[in-house]
Order: C-alpha cells, then structure tokens, then sequence
C-alpha cells in the first residue's frame, strides 16, 4: 500500500468533523501530491466517505436503530426533508464538478479550495458573535431548520467548504443548541453520504485505477476508525477550541499554493 493512499485516508477520518473541510485538503493532497488523474479525485474523495459514514452509525447505533424502525418518527421526518434539500442544492454543484473538473481548469483548483474555506473562517466565525445572553432562546429542530441545514449541506459539496462546519455553523446561528447541532450535523451526513455513492454507481463512474480492491478496503478501514475517534475528539472539546482561525490560516496556504496557477 503507497504512502500516499495512507495519507489520504488519515486525512479523511481525521478532520471530516473538523470545520476545515476534509474535501478540501483531501483535494488539495491528491492535486498536489498523488498520482492520481485530475477527472478522476472527486469520484475517490466522494468514495472516501463511506468510512467516516459508517463511524457515524457505530456512534449512535442505538439513534439509528429507531430511525430505522420508526420508533423515532420526527428525526426519521427531519433527515428526509434535510436529505431533500441537499439534493437541490447539492446535485447541480456534483454534476457541475464532474463534468468540468479536468486538467484545463485543475491548476485552479488550490485557488478555489482557499477560497471556499475563507467562506468557511467567516461562516464559523459568525456563531461567535451572538451573545451569549441569546443562550435561553435556544429551540429544538424543526422543518424550517432542517430544509436550511440541507440546503447548506448541499453547497459543501464544493471542495473546501466544509460540510459539518457549515451544517453546525448553520444549525447554531438558528439559535439550535450546540450538542442538538453536532449530532444532527452528524447523522445528516449518512443519508447524504449513501445517495451520492448510489449516484455514483448508476453512473457508472470507477474508483481510480491507482486504487486497488485492497487498498480501497484497507482506506475505508482507516477511515472509519480515525474517523470515530475524531468524532469523540470533537464531542469532548468543541467548546475550548476555535476552528474558524484554523481554517483561515489552511485558507492563506490554499490560496498561496494557487498562485502560480494565475502567473501568465
């Protein structure tokens, strides 16, 4: 198994839940770094999730089961209209990626990704400016709520804006309480997650050819267990860490590593 591929997906699990964009420096490693074709990174980067996916479901089995089993018929009702939403923001932008992201334009791409998590540093930083005598207004998740928070999700499939940041970002500023936020946040992600990958097999699209059987299963399984102790991280220190300036610092190296893509 190449270092590279290694790397890669201890990007992934490691920083999926972290408002900096997984995507976004998983693109940026892969453009930079990896032997892989230009058409072929947002097809791996999209596989890439089933890992951090199924960390989700180890996380909340119990949340998951009643979904499943209706037991929980109001979460089933939000994370369809959320799913819902996401497909109408989301899927324009996914096809839009697929078909214009090749060799012509990927020396953009640095630009693009510093850019969109600038988008990222300020919508963080947003949240951090209500006061916090706001704190006793804060109201469960209702339909209003969860077709924003998918409408939100659906942008993030662009590379560098951050999905859970965003999302939480976007729960939170609806004045939703943080831990209600991450953990919807979270499991919002597992639909989203299996209807892009079900898009991908219908059509027709491959892993690179980089990436063998093995080394796809071996990338998955990395995935998944960083990806679950990133999660419990994030739980236990969300409330001391400032995530915004971290992606504002990835947002200045991003932006550097693309400028020689705008010198004549």
């Amino acid at each position: 198994m190449d270092l590279w591929l290694i790397i890669v997906a201890l990007l992934q699990g490691l920083i999926e839940w972290l408002p900096i964009s997984s995507e976004g420096q998983v693109v940026l490693f892969l453009y930079n770094f990896a032997s892989v074709p230009t058409g072929e990174i947002v097809s791996l980067v999209v596989w890439l999730h089933l890992g951090t996916a199924l960390a989700v479901v180890v996380r909340y089995p119990r949340v998951i089961l009643d979904i499943l089993t209706l037991k929980d018929k109001t979460l089933l009702r939000l994370l369809i209209i959320a799913t819902l939403a996401t497909a109408v923001a989301g899927l324009p932008l996914y096809v839009f990626l697929k078909e214009s992201l090749t060799p012509t334009h990927g020396e953009l791409l640095n630009v693009l990704v510093g850019f969109l998590l600038l988008i990222t540093a300020v919508v963080l930083y947003l949240p951090t400016r209500r006061g916090e005598e706001d704190s006793d207004t804060e109201r469960e998740i209702e339909n209003q709520e969860a077709v924003t928070t998918g409408l939100v999700q659906g942008l993030a499939v662009l590379p560098g804006l951050s999905r859970s940041g965003v999302t939480i970002s976007a729960l939170l500023m609806q004045r939703i309480d943080k831990e209600t936020a991450m953990k919807f946040s979270f499991l919002m992600s597992v639909p989203a997650v299996v209807a892009i990958l079900l898009l991908e097999i219908v059509s027709g699209s491959t892993l690179p050819s980089s990436v063998g059987p093995l080394d796809f299963v071996l990338m998955e399984g990395i995935v998944f267990v960083t990806g679950l102790v990133s999660m419990e991280a994030l739980l236990r220190l969300t409330r001391r860490v400032s995530f915004w300036k971290l992606c504002l610092v990835l947002a200045v190296l991003a932006i550097l590593f693309g400028i020689p893509a705008l010198i004549p």
